[in-house]
């Protein structure tokens, strides 16, 4: 019965890799259409993996740190910066990059800005913002981190309407502030891979174990001694 469940878990997870691989190639599709615009109130069909240009003015004043980050090697922060478009109400969100921050948490007393209130054009890739109740704020020396995203949590904090969606910005756009140790920051982060997951080895694993459970029952079978007769 045991080695049954292991199989069924195994086949599980194989539907779930088959179901995730969909997902990518759907991604990469959109990923492959031309950048679509989010200029002066007229937008496109937008949607997640799409390719994209807004153009606005950096809120720098509201911007949200996420902490405990690395970015080769380096102990970091990600820097996530509301865009107010002109013409709209609601303003998405920009993930600029990395910032160094020895502890990963505080960047220190350094303004990362970029654009200086003026208005720029950012380039870059969507993704819905995750909504999970895990953003977790942490308030230090005045300063305050998240741990992830948080849709709900981040809207509470803005005095204006937050899009769904946010932007990786893509390297070059409005161009880098700071020079540190010959490495321009805020160094610009990836849009995520569109892999497998680990579905594929969670499946091999329970294969592995039924595989192991049957040869285990096979073999106790076979040494299990004969039954005695009484004469």
């Amino acid at each position: 019965m045991i080695a049954a469940a292991a199989i069924g878990l195994g086949i599980w997870q194989l539907g779930r890799l088959g179901a995730r691989r969909a997902l990518n190639r759907e991604a990469q599709a959109t990923r492959a259409l031309p950048p679509a615009s989010i200029v002066a109130g007229r937008s496109d069909s937008l949607a997640s993996n799409r390719r994209v240009r807004v153009s606005g003015a950096f809120d720098q004043a509201n911007e949200f740190l996420l902490r405990g980050r690395l970015i080769q090697g380096v102990p970091a922060v990600q820097v996530i910066t509301p865009l107010r478009i002109p013409g709209l109400d609601t303003a998405i969100l920009v993930n600029r990059g990395y910032v160094p921050a020895p502890d990963a948490t505080d960047p220190g007393p350094v303004t990362w800005s970029e654009g200086g209130g003026e208005i720029v054009t950012v380039a870059g890739t969507l993704l819905s913002v995750p909504d999970r109740g895990d953003g977790k704020p942490l308030t230090r020396a005045g300063k305050e981190t998240w741990n992830t995203f948080d849709l709900t949590a981040m809207r509470a904090r803005l005095p204006y309407p937050l899009s769904p969606f946010y932007v990786v910005a893509a390297a070059p756009d409005t161009g880098v502030v700071h020079t540190i140790r010959g490495r321009e920051y805020p160094f610009r982060a990836e849009v995520p891979p569109l892999d497998d997951g680990p579905h594929l080895m969670y499946a091999v694993q329970w294969f592995g174990i039924a595989i192991a459970l049957l040869a285990f029952g096979f073999l106790f079978v076979l040494r299990r001694p004969p039954p005695r007769t009484i004469e």
